[in-house]
């Protein structure tokens, strides 16, 4: 994939969240797959980040994507066991775990779920 300036500046760019929006097959989840990877090596745990799509087949892409990633490179190997407990999904279901999380602070039942798939 030809890398535009805008996608290398979503990879590299450091000390900030970033929002990445773009045209179905443009590239997100390419984009958003490395800068996962390259936040890994600059020190930082799977576990310990946040990456949120708008749909679930993005999210287990992007998911396979880093999976693979972590597993060709040995340094990162560590990294495979964390993966089934990344916070990598949809908005919704990322929104739908905190609500079950503190579903008592919001008066709403434990067992509350999204009924569209």
């Amino acid at each position: 994939m030809n890398l535009t300036k805008e996608l290398t500046e979503a990879i590299e760019k450091s000390g900030t969240n970033i929002l990445v929006s773009a045209g179905a097959g443009s590239g997100k989840t390419f984009v958003l797959s490395k800068r996962v990877i390259r936040i890994i090596k600059d020190g930082h745990s799977v576990d310990s980040l946040l990456i949120l799509t708008f749909t679930k087949a993005a999210a287990k892409e992007m998911k396979e994507r880093i999976r693979k990633r972590l597993s060709e490179d040995d340094n990162l190997k560590d990294e495979l066991e964390k993966m089934d407990s990344a916070y990598i999904m949809t908005f919704d279901a990322f929104a739908l775990s905190v609500v079950k999380k503190y579903h008592y602070l919001l008066d709403l039942p434990n067992d509350i779920s999204i009924t569209d798939d």
